[in-house]
């Protein structure tokens, strides 16, 4: 079982919020102890936020269970209209988030602090003050959350997954392997899962920023090469689609010499080998960059447009021959521009 950081950090706000209770005197540290789990966020920037209304509620709360209590202790129908004018102010000051634990320290107050309200009131506001100002301060300094290192790690994943559908994709059209369309459909709906699980670090990496800087890429720069990956999503799902149709085998054997040559790059690629396909090692220097792969799509394309035969082939096969290679070409420019960030 692994233990997380914001497991450790919850666990050290309870330990540190009833040493200082003891130091300060507080008889009754119940509130601050609840205060300091509850602001434990997945954020540095959720933990203030959520401190910052359970404070407004609780000092909303606290006045206006002091009111109340001061005209007639635990009476039932003060209670209930109590709530009422919690709800009613926090809702008319848009403090929404603070209705929960306003209502709890209203009834709280209304219910045990008998003559000694104020004082009562006063110490609920220490408590939580106590509990927030602790889960906080640890949250920012111990551990502080950081997603980009997350983000990237499943945009390496998403762009291997890419690159590894890509590849089989074209194996198929070759008819190199009987891969199954479904097999095809379960591969492209788990990269599709991967960008979603992207976005959601993203943006608790978004709200990070906003306090502390973390990592050594911005949200901008994290934000630009998950936009890429979905619109080179976009096109793998075009390409799924023009599979699923199927397309004329003699259509493919027109330029299967280039088709096949842009498989065995791409393979070698996804391979993760030295060496480049030895089509392309007189050629090319960087293995990372792909646009001699899609030069030899744009030269396939014009080959295809050209062909003598062509006209001998139903145009609905020669267009989804075209729609395969343009999304080709567009997703493997989009993850060029991926690799090259």
């Amino acid at each position: 079982m692994k233990i997380g950081p914001r497991t450790i950090k919850t666990g050290l706000a309870v330990a540190l919020t009833l040493f200082v209770s003891n130091i300060i005197g507080i008889e009754s540290p119940f509130y601050a102890v609840i205060a300091a789990i509850i602001v434990m966020q997945p954020t540095v920037s959720d933990s203030w936020k959520t401190g910052v209304y359970r404070m407004l509620g609780t000092i909303t709360g606290a006045v206006i269970g002091a009111i109340f209590v001061s005209i007639s202790p635990g009476n039932p129908i003060l209670a209930g209209l109590g709530i009422i004018a919690i709800i009613l102010v926090m809702n008319k000051l848009h403090w929404r988030e603070s209705i929960s634990i306003g209502s709890v320290v209203f009834i709280g107050i209304f219910l045990n602090a008998d003559t000694k309200y104020v004082s009562y009131s006063l110490h609920r506001l220490l408590d939580t003050s106590v509990g927030i100002i602790v889960a906080v301060a640890i949250n920012y300094m111990i551990y502080p959350p950081t997603y980009d290192e997350k983000i990237i790690d499943e945009t390496k994943q998403i762009s291997k997954n890419i690159l590894k559908y890509t590849t089989r994709s074209l194996q198929m059209l070759l008819k190199e392997k009987e891969e199954n369309i479904d097999l095809l459909e379960e591969q492209i709906q788990e990269i599709e899962k991967e960008l979603d699980v992207s976005e959601k670090f993203l943006e608790l990496q978004k709200k990070e920023e906003r306090v502390k800087f973390q990592g050594d890429v911005t949200y901008k720069e994290m934000l630009m090469a998950i936009n890429l990956e979905k619109e080179t999503f976009h096109h793998l799902r075009n390409m799924q689609n023009v599979l699923q149709k199927g397309i004329n085998k003699e259509v493919v054997n027109l330029i299967k010499e280039d088709v096949f040559k842009i498989n065995c790059a791409l393979k070698q690629l996804h391979e993760e080998e030295n060496e480049l396909c030895e089509l392309y090692k007189h050629d090319n220097e960087n293995p990372l960059n792909l646009n001699y792969i899609i030069q030899d799509i744009k030269k396939a394309k014009i080959a295809l447009k050209n062909n003598e035969n062509i006209n001998s082939y139903p145009t609905d096969e020669v267009v989804k021959m075209l729609v395969f290679l343009y999304n080709l070409e567009e997703s493997l420019l989009k993850f060029n521009m991926i690799i090259s960030c």
